[in-house]
């Protein structure tokens, strides 16, 4: 189903300069808005803005509306959002509640709430950048005893092991205080000769050394790997690479469950 633009799509564009972008539309500004709710200002009430709404988007009557919705931000963002239907009132008022939450907290506490905005929506590696920013704001700040910088590495070790980054996932699950997904992650991340030598420095037990051997083995996906990547078979080198892959996600899964 096609749906008819709001406004026009203009020749000229209106460049938004704290935000690097620019928008030629309604829906470009829309989708600009959604996209970096948490970067937005004072700026984005500009008269200039609200003059380009008038003249290049023939939208006067919205360019009223957002002049009258002046000077509160999340008033001026709900009036936008909610112009003829473009997202329901609901979710508008959500988005604007946000932004009014988020004025009197600290800048760690802001960048920690858009990430998990854009983590809810499957924006997982602009989340991972904005929980890294928060992180190292809160290591200066000396902010790493209290439980939301434990919740902080919680979050930054799921999305670490979504995309097979297993060292850094245990890292952050260590400090988050979960042992269990510490030690499949860093399992994870080695390789199994690396992997023995751990559990005999953490377990120093001698009914070890006797499945050393076993485990060490070149596991059997490995070796057909190796065997395939030296052939001339292309197809059975990706097959291989797949299957192998297939098993590691099946293993995160299994964990993460």
């Amino acid at each position: 189903m096609l749906y008819e633009a709001i406004g026009v799509y203009s020749k000229s564009a209106y460049h938004i300069p704290e935000l690097s972008v620019s928008v030629h539309s309604f829906e470009e500004l829309c989708y600009v808005v959604r996209e970096k709710l948490y970067d937005l200002g004072d700026f984005l009430m500009d008269d200039s803005l609200l003059s380009f709404i008038k003249e290049c988007f023939a939208l006067p009557d919205l360019a009223d509306d957002l002049a009258g919705a002046r000077p509160e931000l999340s008033e001026y963002v709900r009036v936008l959002l909610s112009y003829r239907h473009y997202m329901n009132e609901d979710a508008a008022n959500d988005i604007c509640r946000s932004i009014s939450e988020g004025n009197d907290e600290k800048e760690f506490v802001r960048l920690i709430s858009r990430g998990d905005f854009l983590s809810e929506n499957k924006k997982y590696r602009s989340a991972i950048l904005l929980y890294e920013h928060a992180r190292e704001i809160m290591d200066q700040e000396s902010e790493k005893d209290g439980l939301i910088y434990k919740e902080l590495m919680d979050k930054l070790g799921r999305l670490y092991a979504l995309y097979f980054m297993f060292d850094k996932a245990a890292e952050a699950f260590s400090i988050s205080g979960d042992e269990r997904r510490t030690f499949f992650c860093r399992k994870l991340s080695m390789s199994r000769v690396e992997y023995v030598d751990l559990l005999l420095k953490e377990h120093p037990d001698e009914s070890l050394s006797a499945a050393v051997e076993e485990m060490t083995k070149e596991p059997p996906e490995i070796a057909e790997l190796k065997i395939a990547l030296n052939g001339s078979n292309k197809y059975g080198g990706r097959l291989a690479t797949e299957r192998l892959s297939s098993r590691l996600k099946a293993e995160y899964r299994r964990i993460q469950g």
